[in-house]
């Protein structure tokens, strides 16, 4: 009696220390988020009176410029190598879209700022306007990639090179040909516009205010999704935008001399360097938890189809081996205790304490990924995490979708999604196989499998709906409460 009253108690206790711990992380993540909004804005205001105190601050160091130029090509061209694991992870289009806009930022900065530094070039009228023209676009891109929603995906990998190439063709094309708008050297130094003035100047203006839009976008991603690299890249774009307000101060200087602008530009470039860094090292986290959690669950399979198979066959003639040797007889507790070591064992490692939705789904890509030779991505953006329940059955709905998708619709690229909406939560899992329809362009019999997904997801209190999108392949949404 007393036991069972303890055991009630021992649970309230444990609960309320949970949600004890919850209130406090929560309290923790909302002071890191305010404070996190303070040092943006403080960047924000910082970037922005910078060029204005020190308007006509410029030294000029040819050699310097020429290397500063350099490490800033160099700073982004690794970033955008980084993000690409990112990508790869997510298959989200505002990740493709945030890479290529790193990579056009270094490929811009080499042509229009680095070559022309380091050969000491005396076109420089054409790369200022060059300059110009390639960050109006860049900063169009960090805009689109700022503000793109997260469950746009790019489904068929064939189509990553060609949206690549393509931005960056565009981006490149806009840069050479900006760079027929000349400007003229005036005294000090400094460069101005000779044809279209009023164009130039306003290029300026839409590039500041396309970086400031998306350093507020990446700022409220952070706070919403308490996302770190959204954070640090809101800083190196704002600090862009103050570079860019600086050209509009103050011009564009010579290629041999440095000014606040340039020294903005430096610190803007090591910080999305930074980013691309953290992501790359969450996502590798992630994949090693996932791979480690795979291999848990594979060794759960084997024991379960082998040892705990025989081990229950033996389990099964215990009446039978209590009456001819007795219910305490050492082999009897030993087969009783090795079957529920066994189950034990299979049960932790199947569903090891502390893993994430994120992370199950994970595992099961990477599971269903080799075993079916096919690409699985996954793109989990969740606030919280979700119950041991519903994550279990989450995990399975995916794990049967994905299968589905490899077995009966030939799928070579599967994407995963689970994110939060406005009602509650959903799962999508879109892949690029025949689809759901037949021959004949009628839906296919719905099977065990389909309908065992339907029976977990009114489990959850949610339904399951299945589409074939225009381009084809199938499209399978599960909508929680």
């Amino acid at each position: 009696m007393g036991r069972s009253n303890a055991e009630p108690g021992a649970r309230l206790g444990a609960a309320g220390s949970t949600r004890s711990v919850n209130n406090r992380r929560g309290d923790r993540e909302r002071a890191l988020g305010a404070l996190s909004s303070l040092t943006i804005v403080a960047v924000s205001a910082l970037a922005l009176a910078v060029p204005v105190m020190l308007r006509s601050a410029e030294v000029n160091a040819p050699t310097l410029r020429a290397a500063l130029e350099m490490m800033m090509t160099l700073f982004a061209l690794a970033g955008a190598w980084l993000l690409r694991a990112q990508f790869t992870s997510s298959r989200r289009l505002r990740d493709l879209q945030l890479l290529t806009a790193v990579l056009l930022l270094g490929l811009i900065n080499l042509g229009a700022g680095a070559l022309p530094s380091a050969f000491d070039s005396h076109a420089g009228a054409y790369f200022a306007a060059a300059h110009l023209w390639g960050r109006l676009f860049v900063a169009a891109m960090f805009a689109a990639a700022a503000a793109m929603p997260a469950d746009w995906v790019v489904a068929r990998r064939r189509h990553t090179p060609a949206i690549i190439a393509g931005l960056s063709v565009a981006g490149l094309a806009v840069t050479g040909l900006g760079g027929l708008v000349g400007v003229n050297r005036t005294r000090g130094g400094m460069l101005a516009v000779t044809s279209g003035p009023a164009v130039l100047t306003v290029l300026v203006v839409i590039a500041t205010a396309l970086f400031v839009y998306a350093a507020f976008r990446f700022a409220l991603r952070r706070r919403e999704q308490r996302d770190r690299v959204a954070g640090v890249m809101g800083l190196g774009v704002i600090l862009l935008a103050g570079a860019s307000f600086s050209n509009l101060l103050t011009g564009a200087l010579d290629p041999g001399r440095i000014g606040a602008g340039e020294v903005l530009r430096t610190l803007a470039y090591a910080l999305i360097l930074a980013a691309a860094v953290i992501r790359e090292r969450q996502v590798h986290a992630t994949i090693s938890k996932a791979t480690a959690l795979a291999e848990r669950r594979r060794v759960a399979r084997d024991l379960h189809d082998g040892i705990a198979q025989d081990l229950a066959f033996i389990a099964a003639h215990g009446p039978r081996f209590v009456e001819e040797l007795g219910d305490d007889h050492p082999v009897v507790i030993a087969a009783r205790r090795a079957l529920a070591i066994s189950r034990s064992h299979i049960s932790e490692l199947s569903d090891p304490g502390g893993a994430t939705a994120h992370e199950s789904l994970e595992a099961v890509a990477r599971e269903l990924g080799e075993r079916f030779d096919i690409s699985v991505a996954v793109n989990a953006q969740l606030a919280h995490d979700l119950e041991p329940n519903e994550r279990e059955h989450v995990t399975r709905i995916a794990r049967e979708a994905i299968a589905n998708a490899a077995r009966h619709g030939g799928a070579r690229n599967v994407i995963v999604s689970l994110s939060h909406t406005e009602t509650g939560m959903a799962l999508r899992v879109v892949d690029d196989g025949r689809g759901i329809a037949g021959a004949d362009l009628l839906p296919a019999p719905e099977g065990f499998g389909l309908r065992s997904m339907r029976e977990r997801a009114a489990a959850l209190g949610g339904q399951l709906n299945v589409r074939q999108p225009r381009m084809g392949g199938t499209e399978l949404e599960v909508v929680l409460p």
